[in-house]
């Protein structure tokens, strides 16, 4: 079994489960069509949103096994997280949606001045209990394993081979653009990229379901049970939230803060134990120290501020991209490798996107 995927097989997965996806719920869809809505949702809604993220996952594990993929080892599931990223996630779902709800409010009023009229996310109207945990399940659980098995596992696994950073915004672009939905795009490529950057620091897909089904089960919440939060942010204007409290430098302050974190807590064990005594020789690569046997001592508020503070450096940005190719666990190939299926993919969605956008604007 297979226990590796090249960019041009992530990206033919990727190809497969998103067209069966959508054609299976797009002939499903047309026969329910006509049989009105179900809690202030279109019955084809609720069965369009089940079917697509059973089809994504049944697609790529048929492919799987015709290609003999190992599918636990290349989609990270057979890793799991320390415990101190698990309680990490929550904060670091509410630190998302301070950076990007903004942003993507700015986004949705720009579409409304150039008189785009697309829908946005079709959503329950209903306080009914039993109503929110089937919705909760077919749009927040569903979600969070199907997009997740597909893209940050699958997909994220492929395009990581020519470089970490490759794969984080390659599948990013790719989660934003496949939904053909413009009205959410710039949340959709905000949430991917933090769910790639996740999976990327921690080698495990686990962080990304749980924080995808985090984000859909706040949103879905406050729709369900709080409708006037939503109503209160409207009025306060996406300007406002650019420049108050919640802002989106503090947010991007606090999200990049968690995230480092989040990464510490899952590979501290894994960092060099040494104090350096007297210089050394640092290469590209790899750095070589004279040490003795004491440990380095580690201080997290020092080594956080440093991790910050290497953000505005070149020097730093190589060691964190060092430091997620070790702990993503995918062996990179580099630029040499064919990724013609990637660019097919990105125009697939691109024009899939497009579609939606001039459709909006007539």
């Amino acid at each position: 079994m297979k226990r590796t995927i090249y960019a041009n097989e992530g990206a033919s997965i990727f190809i497969i489960s998103l067209c069966v996806a959508n054609i299976l719920a797009t002939l499903l869809v047309s026969l329910v069509q006509g049989l009105g809505d179900f809690e202030g949702m279109a019955i084809m809604s609720w069965v369009s949103y089940a079917l697509i993220q059973i089809m994504f996952i049944v697609a790529a594990v048929v492919y799987s096994a015709v290609r003999k993929i190992n599918v636990p080892v290349v989609t990270r599931m057979n890793k799991g997280l320390k415990p101190l990223q698990y309680v990490l996630l929550p904060l670091i779902a509410v630190a998302t949606i301070l950076v990007f709800l903004p942003l993507a409010n700015a986004w949705a009023s720009f579409l409304g001045v150039i008189r785009f009229h697309g829908a946005g996310v079709a959503m329950p109207a209903t306080n009914k209990v039993w109503v929110y945990f089937v919705a909760l399940f077919i749009m927040a659980v569903m979600p969070a394993f199907g997009e997740e098995i597909l893209m940050r596992g699958f997909t994220l696994h492929g395009t990581s081979t020519r470089g970490v950073w490759f794969g984080i915004l390659l599948t990013s672009t790719l989660f934003s653009l496949m939904h053909a939905n413009p009205v959410q795009t710039v949340h959709q490529f905000g949430l991917g990229l933090v769910l790639a950057i996740v999976v990327a620091s921690s080698g495990s897909i686990w962080g990304a379901v749980i924080l995808h089904f985090l984000n859909n089960f706040i949103a879905l919440t406050l729709t369900t049970f709080l409708p006037q939060v939503d109503a209160w942010y409207v009025t306060l204007g996406y300007w406002n939230w650019l420049t108050g409290a919640g802002s989106v430098i503090v947010g991007l302050v606090l999200l990049v803060i968690l995230l480092y974190l989040f990464y510490r807590a899952g590979n501290k064990d894994n960092e060099p134990k040494f104090k350096v005594v007297s210089g050394g020789i640092e290469y590209d690569e790899f750095a070589i120290y004279a040490h003795d046997e004491e440990e380095k001592k580690s201080n997290i508020l020092v080594d956080t501020f440093r991790f910050f503070g290497s953000l505005f450096t070149k020097s730093g940005w190589q060691n964190i991209t060092r430091a997620l190719t070790r702990s993503n666990e995918i062996e990179t190939t580099g630029k040499e490798q064919n990724v013609l299926g990637v660019w097919l993919a990105l125009g697939i969605v691109a024009l899939y996107w497009i579609i939606s956008f001039v459709r909006g604007l007539i």
